[in-house]
């Protein structure tokens, strides 16, 4: 099978004070859920490392709509899958359950392979698009991306910052760990839960460099955020819905 199960247990670090966890931390399960199923079907970090190439996966969009959030102590699995890909991109799904079987989270996601060595995107092998063949239609309809997700700059716009990359924002692949984007983007609206989030994620952050981060006021329940270099190259482009 080219489904992952995995269980979490919600810890009370993960949670704000209303005792629910935080975006975050289930974007942290979904990552290492992906990273759990890449493994257990040989085309993760790891499996290319052991077969001699410097390559690894990086995130570049990810779409998360919740139905609710779950609460501290409660036991929750992601169940993950790859979709196909083409090229040099390549699709993944997950869904988020209750103990009792409820779907309370769904997520969709695109990854592209990178050099480590060269930082450059890189086509993806034959073989993993095989491996990944399991379905063509995201858990979250036909067309899960929107199609240009552009920053919009003719309305009022929040800023915040800088934020400094730390070595502990640092991950696997030498940058700041996609869930620090999302860390920063959320803080300016304090405990912020969105029932969605999209995300596409444009540039690497590297160890000491500086961070802003813009948002716009709500619009019929949406809001627009960016993360973006003090030159104004954006990292990351987002729309949150359901604040």
């Amino acid at each position: 099978m080219l489904k992952g199960e995995y269980s979490f247990k919600v810890r009370s670090y993960e949670c704000g004070e209303d005792g629910l966890v935080s975006l975050p931390s289930i974007c942290n399960y979904l990552q290492e859920a992906a990273s759990l199923n890449a493994e257990e079907l040989g085309f993760s970090k790891s499996n290319f490392v052991a077969q001699g190439n410097n390559l690894s996966w990086v995130l570049t969009r990810l779409v998360v709509k919740m139905t609710r959030y779950p609460t501290w102590e409660e036991n929750i699995k992601v169940i993950t899958f790859p979709r196909g890909g083409r090229k040099i991109v390549a699709w993944r799904d997950f869904e988020i359950k209750a103990e009792n079987g409820e779907v309370i989270g769904l997520a969709t996601s695109e990854w592209m392979l990178i050099d480590l060595a060269t930082r450059k995107i890189v086509s993806i092998p034959e073989s993993v698009l095989n491996a990944c063949e399991f379905g063509t239609q995201s858990v979250l309809g036909p067309e899960p991306f929107t199609a240009r997700l552009k920053f919009p700059t003719d309305v009022t716009l929040n800023k915040v910052g800088p934020y400094q990359a730390m070595y502990s924002h640092i991950d696997l692949n030498g940058h700041v760990n996609n869930v620090h984007y999302i860390e920063w983007l959320l803080e300016p609206m304090k405990a912020a839960r969105p029932m969605k989030i999209e995300l596409v994620f444009r540039s690497e952050t590297l160890v000491g460099e500086s961070v802003f981060v813009e948002n716009t006021e709500p619009l019929d329940g949406q809001m627009y955020h960016r993360v973006f270099s003090p030159e104004g190259k954006d990292h990351i482009v987002a729309i949150t819905e359901g604040v």
